[in-house]
């Protein structure tokens, strides 16, 4: 037996699909934002918007979103003037190809530029970014702590981390129900609709490996990140994580 077991799935495995899981995407990218509106019952639209709150200050932001999927992170960011260019990555063909559509549809292309890249291995200068973005994205890298590290070294000094993640709830009874929820409904409905035997059952598992709350603070000081924030998202199921690269010479590198 090898690697720990978290209800039945061995965390060897669950590491060795992350580092793929991108194949899962390009396999449901074009069902993707349907049942991820469906399936959260449109919420998901209301914790990007959570970002927004929690914006560095400055005038003009050079933002990079990492695991973009289709652009939502992306285009809910090109609503603010502050925000001259937002560059999204990938390592989904499937996802970017339909978030480009999304971006040319709502002639957004002089300000976001999506394209295929890797969240744990940044093709980027040092210090070239006011603002990094992630959401729902960093349980699927497969190194996150070494994409921390990554970010910190492609922001700015007084640059921003916000990374949207889910969670488990504190409260027992909210808890059980999310559980229910997340790993019988869920799983069914969405590997049923998007044709896929098993996509959403991997997110369920992805979601119940993930350190969450300080254990995923601890790995953003791990990284040289201050200020450090969780904010929780609806009763816990998500929650939004906030960290500096504060301009200090002492925190200049992670």
């Amino acid at each position: 037996m090898i690697g720990k077991n978290i209800e039945g799935v061995f965390v060897s495995a669950l590491s060795g699909r992350k580092k793929e899981s991108y194949k899962i995407f390009d396999d449901i990218a074009k069902t993707y934002d349907f049942l991820n509106h469906f399936l959260s019952f449109g919420i998901d639209i209301y914790w990007r918007n959570q970002m927004l709150k929690h914006l560095p200050i400055k005038d003009s932001i050079n933002a990079l979103d990492l695991a973009t999927g289709t652009g939502d992170v992306a285009i809910t960011l090109s609503k603010v003037p502050a925000i001259k260019k937002i560059t999204g990555l990938d390592l989904s063909q499937g996802m970017i190809a339909e978030g480009l559509k999304k971006i040319k549809k709502r002639k957004l292309e002089d300000k976001i530029n999506l394209m295929i890249g890797d969240g744990t291995n940044i093709e980027a200068s040092d210090h070239c970014f006011d603002l990094v973005t992630i959401s729902f994205g960093i349980r699927n890298f497969s190194d996150p702590q070494k994409s921390l590290h990554d970010i910190f070294r492609v922001l700015k000094k007084d640059g921003r981390l916000l990374i949207m993640e889910f969670s488990l709830p504190k409260n027992a009874l909210i808890r059980s129900l999310y559980f229910f929820y997340f790993r019988k409904i869920l799983p069914f409905i969405g590997n049923l609709l998007s044709n896929h035997r098993d996509a959403y059952t991997y997110l369920n598992q992805s979601v119940e490996d993930f350190p969450y709350g300080e254990a995923f603070l601890q790995l953003m000081r791990n990284a040289g990140f201050k200020n450090l924030k969780a904010y929780p998202q609806t009763f816990g199921i998500a929650t939004l994580y906030v960290g500096d690269k504060i301009s200090s010479d002492k925190n200049e590198t992670p």
